[in-house]
């Protein structure tokens, strides 16, 4: 084989630069694979609490961190579950798996107290509807008695007047009688 000027063989120097631009790819995709977990992280910390939108991002979530792991193994040449450093990430990703999984136990917890709380505060306010009513109603028939209250002295002056005067007090007298059986 031919050797350059300067020492290098040309095949070796190919072979040499495949590999390098190789793992330059691999390098590459890993760090795309990665930024994109960063983002999804980002994304899953600011959640709704709709639990469909919450199901997708931790989908999303999976996807991701399973790309990552295939691309760090692609870049170490190894096939998943032959090395120690897989099986620690692994081990690592069942752990988030069951911190996400307690995660969404905690929210769910949560979604049911605040419904307990917003029943509680419905039926809350509106035991304090009724109330009011039930407090402007007496109200108002408070007013109606002291209406009717007056009107009998009014009337039993008046009636005291005629009886003085002789004239037929009768219908008064039945007046005063029937309001006397509205205040009772």
């Amino acid at each position: 084989m031919v050797e350059s000027s300067q020492g290098i063989h040309p095949k070796k120097l190919k072979s040499f630069v495949r590999n390098v631009c190789v793992i330059s790819k691999k390098h590459k995709d890993r760090e795309q694979a990665r930024v994109e977990l960063q983002k999804q992280m980002q994304r899953l910390k600011r959640f709704s609490y709709k639990k469909k939108e919450m199901d997708e991002e931790l989908k999303e979530l999976n996807r991701k961190i399973s790309l990552v792991l295939e691309k760090e193994m692609l870049l170490l040449g190894i096939e998943q579950g032959e090395s120690a450093a897989s099986k620690e990430l692994m081990r690592n990703v069942a752990e988030n798996e069951e911190k996400i999984r307690q995660m969404n136990d905690s929210i769910n917890e949560l979604k049911l107290k605040l419904d307990d709380y917003m029943r509680f505060k419905t039926e809350r306010e509106r035991k304090i509807d009724e109330l009011e009513k039930r407090i402007r109603a007496k109200a108002g028939e408070k007013k109606n008695i002291s209406l009717l209250k007056k009107k009998l002295n009014d009337l039993e002056v008046v009636y005291n007047n005629l009886k003085k005067k002789g004239l037929d007090v009768s219908r008064v007298a039945d007046r005063i009688q029937n309001l006397k059986l509205q205040l009772a």
